[in-house]
């Protein structure tokens, strides 16, 4: 299958909000970094179910686990991730978590401005 092609295919499993939680800018840079190898495809956030439609698109069986556990990372060769590599994606994700819960605090800050003002 051609890399355009498997792209597309990957695009259309995803739920196209753009949302950024994945780490990438959006569904479309998610989807080449999965085609390619650099992505989980279990990394969509909004919908990680959409991670066993994927790996099919990329031609590998992912056996289905009980709720909660997802693999975390994905290798076209079948091999295990480097240590490095883990360590970059628990990096991403911590910042992902860090960056969440400063939006949550941003929002409490607007939400007791607002009370204070009476809006």
């Amino acid at each position: 299958m051609k890399d355009k092609q498997k792209i597309r295919q990957i695009y259309e499993t995803l739920p196209k909000l753009n949302c950024g939680l994945c780490g990438f800018g959006n569904c479309g840079q998610f989807a080449r970094a999965v085609a390619e190898g650099r992505a989980s495809p279990f990394g969509c956030k909004q919908n990680p179910w959409s991670g066993y439609e994927i790996s099919e698109i990329m031609g590998v069986k992912v056996p289905v686990y009980s709720h909660g556990f997802q693999p975390t990372f994905f290798s076209p060769l079948g091999v295990s991730p480097s240590p490095k590599a883990l360590r970059e994606e628990i990096k991403g994700l911590f910042q992902n978590v860090d960056d969440i819960l400063a939006r949550i605090e941003t929002l409490k800050v607007r939400k007791q401005d607002a009370e204070q003002t009476g809006r």
